[in-house]
């Protein structure tokens, strides 16, 4: 670091001291050249900060971040001097949480790096599914799902006979679909288009003129293009696919959270298949014993 750097740092230092806590500037023949800052007894060089800095800061960025680096490490200290005297009496219970975290930390180095080494992995369709239809009773749906249409025009449209036609054409061919949505973009109406997607029956209402007070679950028990008129306003809908309340969820709605299912299985069983051999290993070897 240049002479002019180290000069910078040791500004920096003197600065965010004097914006973060009450500290008096340390005499020369107590620090070395490399050292900004010091609270108590710890003291911060600038080799630290030059070895931590990203390479690719420049300018007030690089200023920016001495300044809050120094910040930072300044309030830790003494935090850390704090907790000396707020918990001098429970070191010991202190020292048990650190050791139970450094050795919990190590454990999941340890299970991760044969996770990695031996690789969960693709799971496949076929393994989704056949997940799904073992396990069908885990994925009751606690709300009603739909696939289907809402389209919304002028009541006063003339030819609303024609586009309920073309609507109900276009359920069964792509061809009869296009000339419907063309019909709809040119005339600037509203289509909503659900039918690829599964979506919250709630949801669906909500392009509908409909209230709160109001039942609607009957409307999924009828067939064909229904109809609602409001505020001048015609709204044609239906239903391509109902699954109630109760039913068990499409496999296509579960599908990412059984694969999420079965990556942890797969983890959880390389996992414990190396568990049992370190421990079948430590105790053949004599390496470990239990007294009962």
């Amino acid at each position: 670091m240049s002479i002019i750097m180290r000069r910078l740092v040791k500004i920096l230092c003197a600065v965010a001291a004097l914006t973060t806590v009450s500290c008096r500037e340390l005499p020369d023949y107590l620090v070395s050249d490399d050292t900004i800052a010091r609270v108590g007894r710890n003291e911060l060089s600038i080799n630290e900060i030059d070895n931590l800095m990203p390479s690719n800061l420049k300018g007030e960025d690089s200023v920016t971040y001495v300044k809050q680096y120094v910040d930072r490490w300044i309030v830790r200290q003494l935090k850390v001097e704090e907790a000396d005297r707020l918990f001098s009496s429970s070191e010991r219970e202190i020292d048990r949480l650190v050791e139970e975290y450094r050795q919990t930390l190590l454990s999941s180095r340890v299970d991760q790096h044969y996770v990695e080494e031996q690789s969960v992995g693709d799971v496949t369709d076929e393994d989704i599914a056949e997940y799904y239809n073992t396990h069908k009773s885990d994925f009751v749906l606690d709300r009603t799902l739909v696939k289907g249409r809402v389209l919304c025009f002028d009541k006063n449209y003339r030819q609303s006979k024609r586009l309920m036609e073309q609507m109900r054409k276009a359920a069964t061919s792509q061809t009869e679909d296009k000339t419907f949505s063309d019909t709809c973009e040119k005339n600037g109406f509203l289509l909503i288009d659900n039918r690829s997607e599964w979506v919250n029956f709630t949801d669906f209402l909500t392009n509908l003129p409909t209230t709160r007070t109001q039942e609607y679950e009957p409307l999924l028990d009828k067939m064909g293009i229904q109809q609602m008129e409001a505020n001048g306003l015609r709204y044609l809908f239906d239903f391509t696919s109902v699954c109630h309340k109760g039913n068990v969820a499409p496999l296509e709605i579960v599908s990412e959270n059984i694969r999420r299912i079965l990556i942890t299985q797969r983890r959880s069983e390389i996992i414990k298949k190396h568990e049992e051999l370190i421990r079948s290993k430590a105790m053949d070897e004599g390496h470990v014993s239990v007294y009962r």
